[in-house]
């Protein structure tokens, strides 16, 4: 199981946190069962996202569908660079 302890910065601020939590909201609504961590600021972010649908694909692939979910605010600019990290369940507890 993720957690978001420490893990999602400035959430003070309005503004920031909106973005964190709708690049969140993107992933998690695109990626049915997704659990998902979201660091960043402004227009740039690093995601980690685990989901059981992964099972089987490629990193490549696995990385394809989280970028599938935030395609259009990509191509419109309003985010401008994001890094995924995406695992299935299985590798995500090796990991931790």
């Amino acid at each position: 199981m993720l957690t978001a302890a420490g893990i999602i910065a400035n959430t003070n601020q309005g503004s920031i946190a909106m973005e964190i939590m709708e690049v969140g909201d993107l992933i998690r609504n695109s990626i049915e069962d997704a659990e998902v961590i979201v660091e960043g600021e402004g227009c740039s972010f690093s995601v980690v996202v685990v989901s059981i649908l992964f099972e089987g694909y490629s990193l490549l692939k696995k990385q394809q569908m989280v970028l599938a979910a935030v395609k259009e605010p990509l191509a419109t600019g309003e985010l401008h660079a994001i890094t995924v990290k995406a695992y299935t369940p299985d590798e995500w507890a090796r990991l931790s």
